[in-house]
């Protein structure tokens, strides 16, 4: 009986520790979605490029050093650290293209600096889902990018960091998709588990209250 009873409290014990994670993960996850905003923010930058380009020019070129910040390969895998520093970046970059705009460039387009504004936000947004939901730290941060003096070098670097933002939130889709499914397994597995052990705790249950009324009918004298 003993055994019994001191099973059943490690049981429960441990069916409060899984339900209160679970209950932290779900809060955090009510924060933010990580595809959807990854979604979201790709579609901002890609809109930001586009109002650029016509505002700054369609055919300027590249910029040939390009941001090796942003770079990855399709097949790179995903480190929430690496992810929250190329992703500060980006916003940095994007605030400067958003300065060189409004004080140099195109200073009464309202609607592109209204457009880059909100993606920056939104960038800033998802680094900080990123943390929230993956974990790890960018640390140290990185250095923000630095733009060329000369006005038409200018339209190059803005229009290229764009681009390869909008291709490196391509990956990161791509990846949280991945991470997304990954979890909707793991989340499955923990469920059968639960009701795996829940079954056994009543199971349990039961054989213990046979056993007391076993015992108190025998203690009674109602079996003799």
């Amino acid at each position: 009986m003993n055994y019994r009873a001191g099973f059943l409290k490690v049981v429960c014990v441990w069916m409060m520790i899984l339900m209160q994670s679970s209950a932290k993960k779900q809060a955090a996850g009510a924060s933010c979605n990580l595809k959807e905003l990854t979604t979201l923010t790709k579609s901002l930058v890609e809109a930001s490029q586009i109002r650029f380009d016509k505002a700054n020019g369609k055919h300027i070129g590249t910029w040939s050093p390009g941001f090796p910040e942003l770079q990855v390969h399709k097949n790179s895998s995903l480190n929430a650290s690496e992810v929250q520093c190329s992703l500060l970046f980006m916003a940095a970059g994007l605030e400067k293209v958003l300065l060189d705009q409004k004080s140099n460039l195109n200073p009464v387009d309202i609607s592109l600096h209204e457009k880059l504004n909100e993606t920056i936000s939104r960038v800033n947004m998802l680094a900080a889902c990123v943390k929230g939901i993956l974990g790890g730290e960018c640390s140290p941060e990185p250095s923000p990018p630095t733009m060329p003096k000369y006005g038409f070098e200018r339209k190059q670097w803005s229009h290229t960091l764009l681009v390869t933002a909008k291709h490196y939130l391509d990956w990161l889709e791509l990846k949280t998709e991945v991470q997304t499914a990954a979890v909707k397994e793991t989340n499955k597995i923990k469920r059968k588990v639960t009701r795996a052990t829940i079954k056994r705790m009543n199971n349990m249950k039961r054989k213990n209250a046979e056993a007391t009324r076993q015992n108190y009918l025998e203690g009674s004298g109602y079996l003799l």
